[in-house]
């Protein structure tokens, strides 16, 4: 097996999922999982990390990651938990319990719901024609955007170098080290490395490590803000 190896991680419970290399010849299973615990908040005791829907235990923890049976470049690995109370990323997945039906939710005071009717904002609100034409207008411009990011998402790759072109800041080259989501934000990012320090950020959003970065020498791009760019491009870059 090769030092590093891409891993596909995807976690149902947290509506996650990210692609990164991994050091499999440094990093042991107990490395990774303090890895997932973190970027899950789910304790290690709790953890369910499963591979070719193989449990991977914790009595493997001291082995690395390289000496792992089955363990494959692009492989995907898949997070779960014993506690689903760690199911609490997305309320509507919260046990009925803890939800509040509509009607029960209409008939109390003071809620944002209320103070938008009053003030007849957003749907609530008396629209014309123009409002109407406004938002038809912005909707398919998101579509739009959706569907693009969608098919280039398919495109790119860990390792592959791309051109980062972002409203009001210099053209800059970089090496794709991340592809996924940032927790709590539901939406995919491409985490760009730079040679330079001409990033925002380490790897990190100020909470997770995602990837291991410089300071200030890496971003994370809206997949709209990346071009896949030539071989004669990256010789230049």
């Amino acid at each position: 097996m090769s030092q590093n190896i891409v891993l596909r991680i995807e976690c149902n419970l947290k509506s996650f999922f990210c692609k990164r290399r991994f050091p499999v010849s440094e990093w042991t299973l107990q490395d990774f999982r303090l890895y997932i615990q973190q970027l899950f908040d789910i304790k290690k005791e709790n953890l369910i990390i499963l591979l070719h829907s193989e449990e991977l235990s914790q009595n493997q923890d001291s082995s690395l990651l390289c000496d792992i049976e089955n363990l494959y470049e692009n492989d995907t690995i898949i997070i779960d938990s014993y506690c689903h109370a760690d199911d609490i990323d997305n309320v509507n997945r919260l046990p009925e319990k803890y939800q509040m039906s509509d009607k029960i939710y209409s008939q109390r005071k003071g809620t944002l719901k209320e103070y938008l009717q009053q003030n007849k904002i957003g749907k609530y609100g008396d629209h014309n024609a123009f409002s109407h034409t406004v938002f038809n207008n912005n909707k398919q411009n998101v579509l739009k955007l959706y569907e693009m990011n969608r098919k280039k998402m398919e495109e790119l790759y860990i390792g592959m170098h791309v051109k980062v072109n972002e409203p009001m800041l210099n053209i800059r080259y970089g090496e794709i080290v991340y592809i996924g989501m940032l927790r709590g934000i539901f939406d995919e990012f491409i985490g760009v490395l730079f040679d330079g320090p001409c990033g925002d950020s380490n790897g990190s959003d100020g909470i997770i490590q995602y990837f291991d970065a410089r300071r200030r020498h890496a971003s994370f791009i809206r997949p709209e803000y990346i071009e896949i760019i030539t071989i004669e491009e990256t010789m230049k870059s």
